[in-house]
């Protein structure tokens, strides 16, 4: 090699050396990372935001430049929190119970008004991402592009549509009458009376883009058909879609595992599992399952709960504990529908709390698990090439829980939504 040849390429290495670092659109530095994937925190961390997405997260001195820059201060980045359970169409919160929305004309004016204040509320408390396991069509579809379009400020909503039930009212629907009741009905169920039936209300769900598979196999039966359960779950798998148990009595459980059932976005009800042979298998096979007894225990406390409602409460804790203890995977869930927004993380996290449920694993659930459970897999991990949802917090959760509820910034999409740091 001669001379000549040696000094060009020694001049083009150093321009390489010289060359300005990789600017981003955003970075927040100087942090102590919980990247979501069950990995010890990250101190001294960076987090690089390219396009909406998580283009790195480095540690020690870097010289990356990005357009915007956040000192976090060596507090708490996370990813953004995902409610799996949350009913947006609903308010069973306060007393007495009335519906939203029991028209299309109230559905509308029940959109532009509350619901849109509601999501800005729960964005703004660090809730990312919902999923509205059951909720009225068209109109929770109609939100969710609302929100991706900008339009409605608030969680991204993971919608599973109407819910796949046997035939009849739906018993969510059962207070109302008349044009009411059938409004409700006819916006918010699916029927699944045949396995043919069936798979026509799933290709209903993914002809309207649902996000996920709801299905409830309480209502209006006291037997649930396995053919049937074994269509909607064949049919939704063909589309990748996950499918999710609302309701279902435990006594069907091992059914369900066996026809390959992903989950339970409702603890499973109706029979008590005194011995773990109807939920065992659900534990071991670390499925994950919602723990939705906040309602219940507000219910009871309020005074408004009769003897049925307390067994059924002793029912649900039992068998989430008989699931947890087989290592069942526990789920970030409020339902509560109506909840105001700054009581979800706070009720969540006792309730979650009081069932035994350590720190680590109330952030697993409403981040990894979450998206897992949900079949969001561009969610819930800081990880390269995942979106860029994320949260700042005053303090470390893995110590304090409480932490989740001091959220100083809010990061959706790769975009600062809300910036406490800014305000002051």
């Amino acid at each position: 090699m001669n001379i000549k040849n040696i000094a060009l390429q020694t001049c083009f290495i150093s321009a390489l050396l010289s060359s300005p670092a990789y600017a981003a659109d955003l970075m927040i530095k100087n942090a102590t990372v919980f990247d979501g994937t069950g990995s010890a925190l990250i101190k001294n961390a960076h987090v690089l935001i390219e396009d909406g997405k998580v283009k790195a997260v480095k540690t020690g001195k870097i010289k990356d430049k990005a357009d915007r820059v956040i000192d976090a201060q060596g507090k708490t980045v996370m990813p953004g929190l995902i409610n799996a359970h949350l009913h947006l169409f609903w308010n069973f919160y306060d007393f007495p119970i009335k519906m939203p929305a029991t028209s299309n004309a109230e559905a509308k004016t029940f959109i532009q008004g509350e619901l849109t204040e509601r999501l800005n509320g729960h964005l703004q408390y660090g809730i990312t991402s919902i999923l509205s396991p059951i909720d009225f069509a068209p109109y929770i579809y109609e939100v969710r592009e609302l929100v991706e379009k900008g339009e409605i400020k608030g969680p991204r909503i993971i919608a599973a549509g109407p819910v796949l039930l046997k035939s009849g009212d739906y018993y969510a629907c059962a207070g109302l009458t008349g044009k009411q009741e059938q409004w409700c009905n006819t916006h918010v169920r699916l029927s699944i009376d045949t396995p043919q039936q069936a798979r026509a209300s799933v290709q209903k769900l993914v002809q309207d883009n649902a996000d996920v598979v709801v299905f409830d196999g309480v209502t209006n039966q006291t037997q649930l058909s396995k053919a049937v359960m074994s269509a909607i779950v064949d049919e939704a798998h063909k589309h990748k879609l996950n499918v999710l148990a609302h309701n279902a009595d435990a006594k069907d459980v091992n059914m369900l595992l066996e026809v390959g059932i992903d989950g339970f976005v409702h603890p499973p009800t109706v029979t008590k599992d005194t011995d773990g042979s109807l939920l065992l298998k659900a534990g071991q096979q670390q499925k994950p399952v919602a723990i939705t007894l906040g309602f219940l225990q507000r219910f009871i406390g309020l005074g408004y709960a009769e003897d049925k409602d307390k067994h059924d409460y002793d029912v649900l804790r039992n068998n989430v504990q008989v699931m947890l203890k087989a290592g069942a995977q526990p789920l970030f869930t409020s339902d509560m529908p109506g909840i105001p927004p700054k009581e979800v993380v706070p009720t969540v996290t006792r309730v979650m709390k009081g069932e035994g449920i350590d720190n680590r694993s109330i952030l697993l659930s409403a981040t990894s698990i979450a998206a897992k459970a949900l079949g969001q897999h561009n969610l819930g991990t800081l990880e390269k090439g995942k979106i860029a949802d994320l949260i700042i917090l005053d303090g470390n959760p893995l110590q304090d829980i409480s932490a989740l509820e001091r959220v100083e910034v809010v990061i959706k999409d790769g975009r600062v939504e809300f910036d406490q740091f800014k305000a002051k």
